[in-house]
């Protein structure tokens, strides 16, 4: 899956606080990108509103990166007397193409009944 950011950073670029600076700014638009599909987790699962933070960006190769960033998300289930938050790390690699920067996602849905069959 993939996922792209409309941005003015040339190729080529390669100072990583101008593009971390870019991707904060933008973060809204590719959080369900980033955080995925928490029913993975637990079907009570819910994404931290505000908690999903650049911890860095790495330049790779020629208009190549890499993005680590975190997030929270909480368990809450009464009726198993759940009630925790989870700060989980992930990373992603990503690449400034002409106007864009384009997001290599990985897809963590959960699987259906189907594709576990």
């Amino acid at each position: 899956m993939l996922s792209r950011i409309e941005c003015d950073i040339d190729a080529g670029e390669m100072d990583c606080a101008k593009i971390a600076g870019v991707v904060q700014r933008n973060i809204l638009k590719i959080t369900d990108l980033l955080v995925g599909d928490l029913r993975w987790y637990s079907q009570n699962a819910q994404l931290v509103p505000g908690s999903l933070k650049i911890v860095s960006v790495e330049y790779q190769d020629l208009n190549s990166f890499k993005l680590l960033y975190d997030f929270d998300w909480n368990l809450f289930s009464p009726c198993q007397d759940l009630n925790e938050t989870v700060t989980q790390s992930e990373q992603l690699n990503f690449y400034i193409k002409p106007g864009v920067l384009e997001f290599d996602v990985i897809e963590n849905e959960q699987p259906s009944p189907g594709d576990e069959l």
